[in-house]
């Protein structure tokens, strides 16, 4: 029964190769999701004898995975930080890059108390994350979209120093932040990258002509929102490094130092007044 179960494995990776370069671990993460077996009990176990198995189910599965549907869509979860984090397609997937901000903002930043809001935070990986590590910091989590809200505060179970608003950006919230973090929307509408993208939110990707509309829209109203001395974090595209340090010059912010990504790339803004 082993070997049906390994013959099953080698059909579904050969079948995934034809759109992912991580075929045999996406695989195996399919048929877990699928079953509800742990990933060594896929590796180990009789699971392909097993009757209470739903076959059509795993065959679901893998066939949304060829048809290009994303993996983390599918399994409903993607890993950021350090936990795994509910995604719908109400929700931008998580990108390991992203992960810099968090790091930033912990390690620039002592534990005593902060306020701090997360703007545009889809499935909360930000904002969850920070109120994780610091239980002692009140994080107030935004977005435009009151379906990524609802599954950013499933992502918060057990957190009690994070608050979900329903609004956009800063506007209309009154209150004064110790920081200010920010993923938003950065892909120029027309950047043809976008048609490999085509299951994730357009309101989260798609930035206006330029990309810059959500930046120049945030980074004006952070300086009416920011407390003294306070910080914005602010994620953008690989190539928009220029761009955004001209919108805060723009908007006086004058103590500007930019963060390269794992992949070497330009990625965060960090800027105070």
């Amino acid at each position: 029964m082993r070997k049906n179960a390994e013959e099953l494995i080698a059909t579904y990776t050969k079948r995934l190769k034809k759109v992912s370069d991580y075929a045999y671990s996406e695989c195996i993460e399919l048929l877990s999701a699928a079953t509800g077996l742990t990933k060594t009990q896929i590796l180990i176990g009789t699971w392909g004898s097993r009757s209470s198995i739903n076959f059509d189910l795993v065959e679901d599965y893998i066939s949304r995975r060829c048809d290009g549907e994303p993996l983390s869509y599918i399994t409903g979860t993607k890993g950021f930080w350090k936990r795994d984090f509910l995604v719908t397609k109400d929700t931008l997937i998580p990108r390991p890059e992203t992960e810099l901000i968090v790091e930033l903002v912990l390690s620039e930043n002592s534990s005593k108390k902060h306020r701090v809001i997360d703007l545009g935070t889809g499935a909360g990986t930000i904002g969850v994350s920070l109120a994780a590590e610091r239980p002692d910091w009140e994080i107030t989590a935004t977005d435009i979209s009151m379906e990524a809200l609802r599954v950013a505060k499933n992502n918060s179970a057990g957190l009690k120093n994070i608050d979900f608003v329903q609004c956009s950006w800063l506007s209309p919230l009154s209150e004064d932040f110790d920081i200010i973090v920010a993923n938003p929307p950065y892909i120029s509408d027309d950047d043809p990258h976008l048609k490999e993208l085509g299951y994730e939110p357009d309101i989260a990707l798609k930035g206006g002509k330029d990309g810059m509309d959500a930046t120049r829209e945030i980074v004006k109203s952070a300086k009416t929102s920011l407390k003294n001395l306070g910080k914005i974090y602010l994620e953008h595209g690989h190539d928009q490094k220029n761009k955004v340090t001209d919108i805060f010059h723009q908007n006086n912010f004058l103590q500007l130092e930019s963060f390269v990504d794992i992949q070497g790339n330009n990625r965060i803004v960090r800027a105070a007044l």
